[in-house]
């Protein structure tokens, strides 16, 4: 297994091993693993962290297939490709080892009580692909609670969000001179206007909700069992951080009407999603750039630094360090 340098997180949730790849192939003859793709996310805050405001790059190979030969000869079955290449899991082995990855992760993180990040983020909203927008983020899990800065896109829009306050409203003060002309606005989490460039609400922001999420939409895969082809790679990077590399492709629209293919980068320490691109189905689109065209959702998360001690002046209107125009 290829090592490298790896970026340290401010405190560690419990690792989960380099080779779960290689354990389950080794048992998966003798019984089954019982567990169970989708995403979000959002961010922000006003502090200094460099942060690089393009799209995180990252290698990813082409979508899965059930390999033509082994050593020569043709698998009769996932199994048989398994064996044969313990750094690729394919099929719902695949899905299955994911799917555990990631609830072990979330059980985990649930305990983190806060986290900062830069967010990358780009969708596809009303059947427009928008520009990738940086947002600088700082989340709490209890209570729940949001504050982000753009750092692209509407640079300088900065957003609040705490359960359970201010009327259950999320907090706006849009970037540039709008931002000078209207001061903080209220607006209801689900409303049109909070989410007329989002395809999520505040409440379904970071890691946690994005993972819970994924495990949701793979339930119902691990359910049906049939007409994906699902690929989970060991030794893979993203931003300098070891992940697996998790990729599921969808047979039809009947299958999945939302989405025709899904990439996630699961990072090894975490065991969490940090970096999600799904693609929706394309009519008449040149084979060449369809993922380019279809594309509907890319989430990143990096320079993560966790359990922060963020305080309730991280998530107040009234924090001087945000500069925000609060209307008396």
């Amino acid at each position: 297994m290829t090592r490298s340098r790896q970026k340290p997180y401010s405190q560690k949730p419990r690792s989960w091993g380099r080779n779960f790849l290689a354990i389950l192939v080794a048992c998966s003859a003798a019984g089954a693993a019982h567990v169970n793709n989708d995403p979000l996310s959002i961010g922000g805050s006003p502090s200094a962290r460099a942060a690089s405001t393009s799209a995180p790059t990252m290698s990813i190979p082409p979508s899965p297939q059930m390999p033509s030969k082994i050593d020569g000869k043709t698998p009769h079955s996932e199994h048989d490709a398994n064996i044969h290449d313990p750094q690729v899991l394919r099929g719902i082995w695949a899905l299955k080892m994911v799917c555990s990855l990631m609830e072990k992760g979330s059980q985990a993180f649930e305990k983190v009580p806060d986290y900062t990040t830069n967010l990358f983020k780009q969708e596809r909203v009303n059947g427009i692909l928008a520009d990738g927008q940086t947002i600088d983020t700082k989340i709490r899990h209890q209570p729940f609670s949001v504050y982000m800065k753009w750092l692209s896109g509407d640079r300088g829009r900065q957003v609040i969000y705490v359960d359970g306050q201010n009327d259950g409203n999320i907090l706006v003060q849009p970037g540039g001179i709008k931002g000078r002309l209207t001061g903080v606005l209220a607006l209801e989490p689900e409303g049109a206007l909070a989410l007329s460039d989002s395809r999520y609400p505040i409440q379904k922001a970071g890691l946690l909700a994005l993972a819970k999420t994924i495990l949701e939409h793979e339930k119902k895969d691990i359910e049906r069992g049939t007409g994906f082809q699902c690929e989970l790679r060991d030794d893979q990077m993203f931003e300098d951080r070891p992940c697996y590399l998790f990729t599921c492709v969808y047979d039809s629209p009947e299958i999945n009407q939302r989405y025709r293919k899904a990439i996630i980068f699961v990072d090894k320490e975490l065991s969490m999603p940090v970096c999600v691109k799904n693609y929706t189905w394309v009519r008449d689109a040149n084979p060449e750039t369809l993922d380019e065209e279809s594309l509907v959702e890319f989430y990143a998360y990096t320079d993560m630094k966790i359990s922060q001690k963020l305080a309730d002046a991280d998530f107040d209107q009234t924090n001087s360090d945000y500069k925000l125009r609060v209307k008396q």
